[in-house]
């Protein structure tokens, strides 16, 4: 069995959503500082790094992060590799879908998410696993290809992309998306994950009527 760490790191200098505050770990105690313990706190945003979107996260009254069902989050999953594609992603190029999966993008390293527009210059790919791979752009969605993924049912969406809509569809890809209640998973970190089917386990933060959660993700290779 093997286990791959498919979350960002969350540290002070990390890729953030344009005009989102990157998260603060600030020291509380320390044994160097004669402490009996090490102690720190954390603030971060609920869309910090690796995390999910909830249909709370644009849609009132939605599911907050507490209330999704964990077969969204847990299970099955496939991933596959777009990387060659420069430009955001139509339904032609993820192919034939089955209802109820759980679909992973892993995109490409060249800025076709739209992340130079959106004002992300430095975009690191800091990976607990892999250590830092470099610009992370990512797979992003048309509206179309959205409609699409609602159309055939699947249950949950992930991208290593900051956003899974492209520029300029961004909200309407959010809202295509949650409002048929799939869940959302940006932020993935996979450069060195082949294509081919895995067992996700992706836990955001519990919490309470939360429109995001940061999360870690794991995919797990039963066949190695």
């Amino acid at each position: 069995m093997k286990m791959i760490d498919i979350s960002r790191t969350i540290k002070a200098d990390m890729e953030m959503y344009p005009g989102d505050t990157g998260p603060q770990i600030t020291k509380v105690s320390g044994l160097d500082e004669g402490d009996s313990y090490n102690t720190s706190r954390i603030t971060l945003g609920t869309h910090t790094g690796t995390h999910v979107d909830p249909p709370l996260h644009l849609i009132r009254d939605g599911a907050g992060i507490d209330r999704l069902p964990m077969n969204t989050l847990v299970g099955n999953a496939r991933v596959l590799d777009l990387s060659s594609i420069n430009r955001p992603i139509e339904a032609g190029d993820i192919g034939p879908l089955e209802a109820g999966e759980i679909i992973l993008l892993k995109g490409g390293s060249d800025g076709s998410d739209g992340s130079e527009d959106l004002g992300v210059s430095d975009v690191s790919a800091d990976s607990g696993s892999s250590g830092d791979s470099g610009t992370s752009c990512g797979a992003c969605l048309t509206a179309a290809c959205a409609r699409y993924l609602v159309d055939v049912g699947i249950k949950t969406i992930g991208t290593d992309a900051i956003s899974i809509g492209a520029l300029d569809e961004e909200y309407e890809v959010h809202h295509t998306l949650l409002d048929a209640r799939i869940v959302v998973i940006e932020g993935l970190e996979m450069p060195d994950v082949e294509a081919g089917d895995y067992f996700l386990v992706c836990l955001p933060l519990k919490i309470a009527n939360g429109d995001g959660g940061p999360a870690r993700a794991v995919l797990i290779n039963e066949k190695k």
